[in-house]
Formats: C-alpha cells, sequence, structure tokens
C-alpha cells in the first residue's frame, strides 16, 4: 500500500525550491507521526507530530498552503487513517511515554466507536 506521503507527492509535483520547503515539513510531520520505535525523544516527535497535523493550527494551514496542500484535507485524511490504526501508539510507546503509576494521558487516540 502506498503511504500518505508518497499520495501527496505524486497529487501535487512540486514546482519550486520553497515550495518543495514547505512540503518537506509537510511530509517530516507524517513521518514522525509514523513512528514505530520506543526511543522516547522520538515518541515526543511523534506526540507533536501528531498534534500539529490534525489541530488546525495557523502555522499548519500556512505550512499546508505554502506546500501546496489544502490543509483540510490533510487533517480529514491523517483523522481517517487513525481510525484505521494508522499513527497511534502502541503499548510499549506508553510505556516508555509514561509512568505505569502515572494516572492522566494527554496523547490523542481514535477508535472505531462512535
Amino acid at each position: 500500500m502506498k503511504s500518505f506521503v508518497k499520495t501527496l507527492q505524486t497529487l501535487s509535483p512540486q514546482k519550486n525550491s520553497e515550495t518543495r520547503l514547505f512540503a518537506s515539513i509537510l511530509y517530516q510531520a507524517l513521518e514522525d507521526a509514523d513512528y514505530t520505535g520506543i526511543d522516547k525523544k522520538y515518541l515526543r516527535y511523534k506526540q507533536e507530530a501528531i498534534e500539529w497535523l490534525i489541530r488546525q493550527s495557523n502555522d499548519f494551514c500556512l505550512i499546508c498552503e505554502m506546500a501546496g496542500y489544502d490543509p483540510i484535507f490533510i487533517i480529514d485524511k491523517v483523522k481517517s487513517q487513525m481510525m484505521y490504526g494508522k499513527y497511534q501508539f502502541t503499548q510499549s510507546q506508553y510505556d516508555m511515554l509514561f509512568d505505569a503509576n502515572q494516572t492522566e494521558r494527554n496523547i490523542l487516540k481514535f477508535t472505531h466507536d462512535k
């Protein structure tokens, strides 16, 4: 299955270096959100990337527009993929991020339940 980043690259061929620069920021956030390892530093990047990708902040919208993408399309696609398990944290990732005794967890998790 083709990755979302590869799909984006195919949908909008980059025309100039400025557009490629902003697109690379978006692609890196998508790659960070898809991290599957357990290194705590990269798990923090994953958490920040997921939050940035779905919260429609001003800087996110600006980066999308400068990269030639519709921010709403990106947000909807990321949320859709989260519903099917993409960009989720595994149990071992949770264990690395949080102390077992900690009760509050500020990580976004999407499920099929409505």
